[in-house]
Parts: structure tokens; sequence; C-alpha cells
């Protein structure tokens, strides 16, 4: 019976200590599930750590604070607190200089910005003028044959032999000699007055007419003389070919006034409209400076330069500017007053937005989708998606873009979403 006892008794033992071993392992791993749950940066009472990351790489995890293989100290990954810091990134204070974090507010202000383009000088088309001829005929002579050539009025361009005109010439005379045979006669009078308005509307100048009423003798070679002044831009005959009745036989160029097409980007027309003044310079020659007025912009976009064209009329009185030269154009447009602004670092350019990353308070921060205007060199302008006072990242913003990016995928992952 003692030894029964005895037994009993150490085997009661050992399972009294089983149960308390039992106990003080589910405490232990409690206290530690409970420690996991509460862990804080030391010294703070901020939000709840989940886990510290490496900083180079997100997927790498660590359950306590460490650094890489780099010397960098991993981050922490903060628990969201509350509603309001859902798809936000947490950074610890005490790493947000080492990663160069720079906050500036959202502000309102008068800012503006000077343009620099490229500009080339064309022909002024509103001066453009070509010489044709009312009758058909032949080259005989061409006086001017290659393009360039400054033409005068009244200067001879060519002569024309015409078997039409000499007809035309000997009706007239045979009008003028009835006239003359019978001068109390009205019906011949007019029968002249008539032959020589022929002769006119053909295109033969005054001095042709009279020389051929006082010679009477027709003549069937007939100069052909300049309407204009300007400069010959193109020839369209040569001699010995044939001409009709309104062919163009030369075209000319007036260089007193030209056209500048300045080369503007999609980004510059939010500045510039009609009536602003343009300082154009010549590159070899910097003290040679032209001023004028923008007149029109190209509504089409060109293709291959990705700009619009702006144009400005140009006075050239000594005729120093070519078409075809280059020019450099400076526009000084008027500044825009009480616009929203931002800098321009601060922006995040995307295949479809653009987006700012912004601080929401407590070291969290959240990217933002905004909708920009007019650009200077350092300010954009915000029409949409912010409002005076709000804090963007303007330094470091793209690491925290990354990071929103990677957490939000990890969080549709997670719940059985696509990536």
């Amino acid at each position: 019976m003692n030894r029964k006892f005895i037994s009993l008794v150490v085997v009661l033992s050992l399972a009294a200590g089983v149960a308390i071993g039992a106990i003080g392992v589910r405490w232990f791993f409690h206290t530690k599930n409970l420690e996991s749950k509460d862990r804080r940066s030391p010294g703070q009472s901020g939000p709840t750590i989940l886990y510290w990351r490496n900083p180079m790489n997100a997927s790498i995890h660590s359950d306590h604070p460490m650094k890489d293989n780099m010397g960098m100290d991993y981050i922490p990954v903060y628990a969201e607190p509350s509603e309001s810091n859902k798809k936000s990134v947490s950074v610890d204070p005490r790493i947000r200089q080492t990663l160069g974090i720079r906050v500036v507010p959202v502000v309102r202000r008068t800012f503006s910005r000077t343009i620099h383009a490229a500009a080339t000088v064309g022909f002024d088309r509103h001066r453009s003028r070509t010489v044709s001829t009312r009758f058909r005929g032949f080259i005989q002579e061409l006086s001017v044959r290659a393009p360039g050539d400054a033409i005068r009025k009244n200067d001879l361009l060519a002569r024309v032999y015409s078997p039409e005109l000499a007809s035309t010439e000997d009706e007239a005379l045979i009008a003028l000699g009835a006239t003359r045979a019978d001068p109390a006669s009205g019906d011949n009078r007019k029968l002249f007055e008539a032959a020589r308005e022929r002769l006119r509307l053909l295109g033969v100048p005054d001095s042709e007419i009279d020389r051929l009423e006082k010679t009477g003798k027709p003549q069937s070679v007939i100069p052909v003389r300049s309407p204009y002044s300007g400069t010959v831009s193109s020839i369209s005959v040569r001699v010995g070919g044939a001409i009709l009745p309104g062919m163009t036989l030369m075209t000319l160029e007036d260089l007193t006034r030209v056209w500048v097409d300045v080369a503007l980007y999609p980004a510059q027309l939010a500045w510039v409209k009609p009536g602003d003044r343009v300082a154009l310079r010549v590159p070899a020659m910097p003290s040679r400076i032209y001023r004028g007025i923008l007149r029109f912009a190209d509504p089409e976009l060109n293709g291959k330069s990705r700009t619009v064209r702006a144009r400005v009329l140009v006075d050239n009185p000594d005729g120093f500017l070519k078409p075809g030269m280059y020019l450099e154009a400076t526009l000084h447009p008027d500044p825009l007053s009480n616009v929203l602004v931002i800098p321009r670092e601060a922006l995040i350019r995307t295949g479809t937005k653009t987006v700012v990353i912004t601080e929401i308070g407590r070291g969290h921060f959240r990217p933002a989708s905004v909708t920009v205007g007019a650009r200077s060199s350092h300010w954009v302008e915000v029409l949409s998606g912010l409002f005076e006072g709000d804090k963007v990242v303007v330094s470091g913003e793209f690491l925290l873009d990354a990071e929103s990016r990677f957490e939000n995928v990890s969080e549709r992952m997670a719940k059985g979403g696509r990536p």
C-alpha cells in the first residue's frame, strides 16, 4: 500500500509540473505577442511600428531596428492609427533628415517668366507680288534670270513676241487712220478709243500706245516692265518659252518688312498672347536687336518639332534680315498674379497623370493628383488638387512615391486582388 501511494504521489506531482510548465510557456508567448503588438520607437508615443524594412529593397523586412550592408538605417513601417492615414507612408523623424526629405507649403504669389525661343526669318506674304501677262506670246529676251535680283518699279523684265498684240495694234492703226481722214466723224473716234482701251486691257503700257499713235507702226515685240519694287524670289519662264494669259513670269518680295516665325512649346503658350512684344537678336551680332509685335499663333502643332509657330512682324529697312536666317527670340509676358503655386521640383510626372507627395501630419505622407497650368523656371501654377497651406515634398518625393506604390500593391495582393 505504501508503494502504491508513493507511486500515485509521484504521478500527480509530474502531472502538476507539466501543467504548470504549459501555463508558463503560454504566458511567456502571450507576453511576447503583447510586446510585439506594442513596439514603439524608444522615447516616442507615436503609432505602433509593424516592422522595419530595408531602405534600398522594400521586400526585405526585420522585426527589430538594424542597418543594411551600406550602413543605412532600416525604415520603420507603422500601423495606420486612423482612417485618415490609410494609403499613406510613415517616416521616422530620426531618419527623415537622412533621407533628405524637405517640405514646403503651397502659397499664392505673383510670378513671371522670361521665354527664350528659336526663330526663323521668312518673307512677308502680305507683300508678295507676282508679275504676269494678259496676252499670248513667247519670251524673246529675259533681263532677270536668277532669284535674289533687286528690282525697281518700271525696270525692264523681259521682251515678249506676241502676234496677238501686233494684230490688235494694226486694228488700232486702222481706226486711227479713219479718224484722221474724217475728224468730224464721232464713230471713227469711238472706234479708235475702243482700240486703245483694248490695248490697255491686254497690259500694254501707255508709253507704247503713245508711240503707236505717233509713229503709226505696229510692234510685235512688247517690253514687259515691273509694276512693283522688290526682290525676285522665283522665276517661272526662260528665254524661248511660251506664255499664256495669267501665267506667272516671276514673283517679287518686299524685304522692307519680314515675318519672323518663333517656335514655342505647348507649355509656353499659356504665357503668350497676340500683342506681346518680342526682342530678336542675331547670334553672330548680339548688338543688332530687332523688335516686333506678336501677331499670330498657328492653330496647328508641328508634328516633327512639337512646337507651335508664332508670327512676329519686323521692320527691316536696311534689308539685313534675309529669309532663312536664324534669330534668338526673347519674350517678357505679363506676370500672373495671386495664383496658387508650388516649386517645379515637387512634381512627379507619370504616363497618365501628375502627382505630388503631401505631408498629412505626424510624419505621414500621401500622394495627391494635381492639375497644373503655367510654368516658370522655378514655379508651376496649380489649378486643382491642392489648397493654400498644404505641404508638399520637394526633396525625397520619389522615394516616398515608390514606397506608397509598393504598399498599395502589397495590400491588394493580400486581399486577393490584382497587383
